[in-house]
């Protein structure tokens, strides 16, 4: 990851990642062993390359408060996508 992209942050197996529900989008940290196994399981997910620049610190802060494991029952921006997928 480059200084440039603002992603420093991550481990090697986190994503900063997005659920775009229509009307606005969902943010989390996603721990997954790869980019591949996060598309496979979540496909509706964009994976960002980089930081957006409204998303602080603080609002990282929030984002690592509420865990997501691609290997748990969804929670979170998991657990809405999952229930929009369900629906349709």
């Amino acid at each position: 990851m480059s200084r440039e992209s603002g992603l420093e942050f991550l481990c090697m197996d986190e994503f900063l990642v997005c659920y775009d529900y229509g009307s606005g989008g969902l943010w989390g940290i996603l721990t997954a062993p790869s980019e591949d196994a996060v598309r496979a399981k979540y496909p509706e997910l964009t994976i960002a390359e980089v930081r957006p620049p409204w998303m602080d610190d603080e609002h990282i802060g929030q984002l690592y408060a509420e865990p997501l494991r691609l290997d748990d029952p969804p929670t979170g921006l998991l657990a809405a996508l999952v229930a929009d997928r369900e629906r349709t």
